[in-house]
């Protein structure tokens, strides 16, 4: 198989999309298949591409109809006999399906990857888009059932292939809490969470629900990982309600999986995601999760036996949920359980196996039609 990815994303920008992108070029090029990345020049993408060993062809996108880019596309499609493309943005679909479609009138599949939805059922979308592609891979059944709804297609053209995480937990070393507590504090319970700084990540609730859980838990410590627009907004919030020693924003981590290792319980409390793989990572470190209902995390854990799914933009549930959590006291055993169901639903190894067989099972009846 000879697969193209197409990430025209921001020069800065790195997300779970662009995560699962490199995930699975890298692992498709161990099993042995021909992977490319086009992205940004100078881009995130780029750097963590080179990083895991995956190609990449320099390519400027700015619209469906950017001419550079459509040349050179063109001319490593024909190349390289590209037999599958993924784009991840609408622009990088409409782009490839022009040049393979309407220009080379090849059999080459073209197809968009959307772990949150980019289509709503409006005319425009329908004109512009679905001739242009011939399937979509989602993280969710929610998106699928979103746009089975619309009518557009078969029940096969929406495809849900769940995101992976590693397996095999490596020997790290935990997260130096400890230097941001006080010298006396003996049994201090450290609650997670991670993500840009932004009003989608919905951190100020869970700032507001620190106030409340600390009347009932003097020793919990709240750590926030991440960088963003609204830090200077979430500074004066925890200094407004005197909770500087409780809580703390610790900007940007590379290493996640050594903040989990030395945490308790996980808590993401967005307002609205794709498949939240913060919420996959934390439970394969044996985290409990408090997580709000949003896109994807009810096909993930499962309410009261990994954790707690609650609404967002509500502080009461927040501060219930923590508490009870904590109450109940058992964090190895429901960590253990969402940490098992990740083991068994959603490892790297299970999403790179579903995804080849898909993408070859496409492949083979686009050359099959076409004959």
């Amino acid at each position: 198989m000879k697969l193209l990815l197409i990430n025209s994303i921001g020069r800065s920008k790195w997300g779970g999309g662009e995560k699962w992108m490199v995930m699975a070029a890298k692992n498709l090029i161990q099993r042995g298949h021909s992977v490319h990345i086009a992205c940004t020049p100078n881009s995130v993408v780029e750097k963590n591409s080179l990083a895991e060993g995956v190609p990449v062809l320099r390519v400027n996108i700015h619209s469906d109809l950017s001419i550079g880019a459509f040349f050179k596309l063109r001319k490593f499609i024909v190349k390289d006999k590209t037999n599958v493309i993924i784009g991840c943005q609408n622009r990088d679909v409409r782009l490839a399906g022009l040049i393979t479609k309407k220009v080379l009138h090849s059999s080459t599949v073209v197809l968009s990857r959307q772990g949150v939805q980019l289509l709503s059922n409006s005319v425009k979308y329908k004109l512009s888009f679905v001739p242009m592609c011939d399937g979509i891979i989602t993280n969710t059944l929610s998106i699928k059932n979103e746009y089975d709804s619309y009518g557009w297609w078969d029940k096969d053209f929406v495809k849900v292939l769940y995101n992976g995480v590693e397996s095999e937990l490596k020997d790290i070393t935990p997260f130096d809490y400890k230097k941001y507590l006080p010298a006396e504090e003996n049994n201090p319970i450290i609650v997670l969470s991670t993500g840009r700084i932004t009003e989608q990540k919905g951190f100020k609730y869970l700032i507001d629900s620190a106030k409340e859980i600390l009347k009932q838990h003097k020793n919990i410590y709240f750590f926030i990982a991440g960088k963003g627009k609204l830090e200077k907004d979430l500074v004066a919030q925890i200094n407004a309600l005197d909770l500087k020693d409780h809580v703390f924003l610790i900007g940007f981590q590379k290493n996640i999986p050594a903040l989990l290792k030395g945490a308790n319980l996980f808590v993401l409390p967005s307002l609205y995601e794709g498949m939240p793989n913060s919420v996959m990572e934390a439970m394969a470190y044996g985290l409990p999760v408090v997580s709000t209902d949003v896109n994807g995390v009810s096909e993930l854990m499962i309410d009261k036996k990994h954790g707690r799914i609650i609404p967002s933009k509500n502080v009461n549930a927040i501060t219930d949920s923590v508490c009870e959590v904590l109450s109940e006291g058992n964090f190895d055993q429901v960590g253990g359980e969402g940490r098992r169901h990740v083991e068994e639903n959603f490892t790297i190894h299970k999403m790179t196996e579903n995804l080849e067989f898909y993408l070859l099972d496409k492949i083979a009846k686009n050359n099959s039609t076409r004959k």
